[in-house]
């Protein structure tokens, strides 16, 4: 049986996550989660993080349990640590899904025999590294907002695609509202990666352009980004 670690952190959606796939007979060996959580030196909120936080417990754990095997946790400071990188030697995986780390460095990609896979809540090809739902909107770029699944390497959200994928955007959508429905895109198209990995015919291709790396939205800048989403869904 392969062993398949999912490399990620404790949160709702990481738990919908984690769950909703194991659901579907694709089990996790291991759960390593960072517990040090990077902050800018300026503020980002908060601006919707309560509805937002309100909108996911209330939604994501109507068909699946909040719970996960404690078992099967793994808490490191920081996976590419000492301490995670002996504890990942240990298990000898053959696969890891990324979904909301810190950047991994080479020496814990190489542990991995079939390599790692990410999970960007973004459109690589356009928008690499964080709040990248959030820039496209900033920039009006609204038929850019997505999901992409694709191989780790050493450069930031610029490995080969597996699955790229746009968000349908609808007139009731609101901005806190995003992660939830980009998490269960990025579930699904996670569950048929892990299949066709299994079934030995996983797929990717080099990214056609490589998207620009952006950091933290701040907070001004959020409060003009949901403004300008809610008013944007209202209109369509």
């Amino acid at each position: 049986m392969k062993k398949i670690l999912l490399l990620s952190s404790d949160t709702a959606h990481h738990r919908y996550f984690i769950n909703s796939i194991e659901s579907n007979n694709i089990i996790f060996t291991k759960y390593f989660f960072e517990t040090i959580h990077y902050e800018p030196s300026f503020k980002v909120g908060p601006i919707f993080e309560r509805e937002e936080g309100h909108f996911e417990s209330n939604n994501f754990f109507r068909s699946v349990s909040n719970n996960i095997l404690d078992s099967k946790i793994i808490k490191v400071d920081s996976i590419n640590s000492d301490e995670s990188i002996k504890k990942l030697n240990a298990i000898k995986p053959d696969l890891g899904i990324v979904f909301g780390t810190g950047k991994i460095n080479n020496k814990v990609i190489s542990i991995f025999k079939d390599g790692l896979i990410n999970v960007h809540r973004g459109l690589a090809e356009k928008y690499r590294g964080l709040d990248s739902d959030l820039w496209a909107i900033y920039h009006r770029d609204y038929d850019n907002i997505g999901v992409t699944i694709h191989m780790v390497d050493s450069v930031m959200d610029a490995g080969n695609i597996i699955f790229s994928e746009k968000l349908k955007i609808s007139s009731r959508m609101k901005t806190h509202q995003l992660r939830y429905y980009t998490t269960l895109m990025a579930t699904d198209l996670i569950k048929s990666t892990i299949i066709q990995y299994l079934n030995n015919n996983l797929n990717h291709r080099v990214q056609s352009s490589k998207g620009r790396y952006y950091s933290f939205m701040p907070k001004e800048l959020k409060k003009i980004v949901n403004i300008r989403f809610n008013k944007y869904c209202e209109k369509l």
